[in-house]
């Protein structure tokens, strides 16, 4: 239900005719003002346009479009124009800035590399006469990571979960041994952790469903190693050692920055954020053609670097979004671990799953500064100075607890 019954131009019409009480009752019954005019122009557009109005007008109707009628944001909050999703989240506020090609080139044969995309309220496609339906959700599936190419968040939790749970076994024989089958004998170490890569990147999938000693079991630990060619394989010690130290080596990677640090505080369990924006302006767009469904669709990026705090085009954070009270608990821990201060005057938007939605009828919540505060001392406490000092394994079982006291509901937040 997004356009009025009256006609694609009734948000239109009703900003050239300054007519806020039309906004405002066509939004209170669910309608948005998405529609563009012949030139491409939404009702957002149109008021940008203007100029035949003064600064307070301007404001008023600016308002009466984009306020939010979310009952738990505050007063006048504006909604953002443009987002971002990651799952690098963290690195994000830790740096400052959103970063085009920092850590994963995004791959595939038309992908624009090293630049800042963001979805905003505009036309998706030549064709379309809205801006982008579900403007949040396509950032909300980049922040998952999601992919099977090794370079990807998704691959990389998966490498680190099981490299981790074969690391971390008391004995590699409470596993079937394998065999690891290679083409030669050169550059072996390599040889050994690029196979070792590549089977535990094909079983990562299974962690879905299944454990990751129950994947071990079926799949096996390999344990020797043979040559296609026949050539005499290297010793058991040898063998020991060498598959030993690429399955430690993939770990320790994953732990050295290849995996987002929210991740290794959950365990391996990619933690989402989507960033919302006021307004960019002056973005280039990169068309991406579809040759099965012969469509193409149009991203909007910058290729400078874009501070949380905004440039001249515009872009100031104004909300962070997280999936749940438990995620919001890893965010504030590794907050407190690596001393990063969230910005003080976005907001933490939690939106509940669209079950939680169509079941219970809930809504987002937001937490302003004070919300936050709250719940960071009603999770936290005092006697945390010393998180710094604390080893990974006692953060993840630290960051366990504190997910479990903030999904219990105890936490005074509002």
């Amino acid at each position: 239900m997004r356009i009025p019954p009256s006609g694609p131009m009734a948000f239109h019409q009703a900003v050239a005719q300054n007519d806020i009480a039309t906004i405002q009752k066509l939004r209170q019954q669910g309608y948005k003002p998405v529609a563009l005019d012949q030139h491409g122009n939404s009702p957002l557009d149109a008021l940008a346009n203007r100029r035949d109005i003064d600064g307070t007008s301007r404001a008023r109707l600016y308002h009466s479009l984009l306020a939010s009628l979310n009952p738990s944001a505050p007063p006048g909050y504006i909604k953002p124009e443009a987002f971002h999703g990651s799952p690098w989240g963290f690195e994000i506020l830790r740096s400052g800035a959103l970063k085009g090609g920092v850590n994963d080139p995004k791959g595939g044969s038309q992908s624009l590399e090293g630049k800042v995309f963001f979805s905003d309220r505009t036309r998706e496609s030549s064709n379309k006469f809205e801006t982008r339906e579900n403007l949040r959700q396509k950032p909300r599936v980049y922040a998952k990571g999601l992919g099977i190419k090794p370079t990807t968040v998704e691959t990389r939790s998966n490498l680190y979960v099981l490299s981790k749970a074969i690391n971390h076994t008391s004995s590699a024989s409470h596993f079937p041994a394998s065999t690891l089958t290679l083409k030669s004998s050169n550059n072996l170490e390599e040889a050994v952790y690029d196979n070792l890569v590549r089977l535990l990147s094909n079983s990562g999938y299974r962690l879905k469903k299944e454990t990751p000693e129950q994947i071990l079991q079926q799949t096996g630990v390999p344990a020797h190693i043979k040559f296609v060619d026949n050539s005499h394989p290297p010793s058991a010690e040898q063998t020991r050692k060498l598959i030993g130290s690429a399955f430690q080596r993939i770990e320790n990677e994953m732990v050295s920055g290849k995996l987002p640090f929210l991740n290794l505080l959950n365990d391996g369990q990619t933690l989402p954020l989507v960033f919302g924006f006021s307004k960019v302006n002056n973005l280039k767009t990169h068309t991406i053609h579809n040759s099965l469904s012969n469509t193409a669709s149009m991203f909007n990026y910058q290729a400078e670097n874009h501070p949380l705090s905004g440039t001249a085009n515009g872009g100031k954070l104004k909300e962070i979004e997280v999936k749940s009270l438990a995620d919001l608990a890893t965010l504030t821990l590794a907050c407190k671990v690596q001393n990063v201060a969230l910005p003080k005057d976005a907001l933490i938007r939690i939106n509940p799953t669209p079950n939680e939605k169509k079941q219970h009828g809930l809504k987002a919540l937001y937490l302003d500064t004070s919300a936050l505060a709250r719940f960071s001392h009603a999770l936290l406490g005092s006697g945390t100075t010393n998180m710094g000092r604390m080893t990974l394994e006692q953060l993840q079982s630290l960051n366990h607890t504190l997910r479990e006291k903030a999904e219990n509901g105890s936490l005074r937040i509002r």
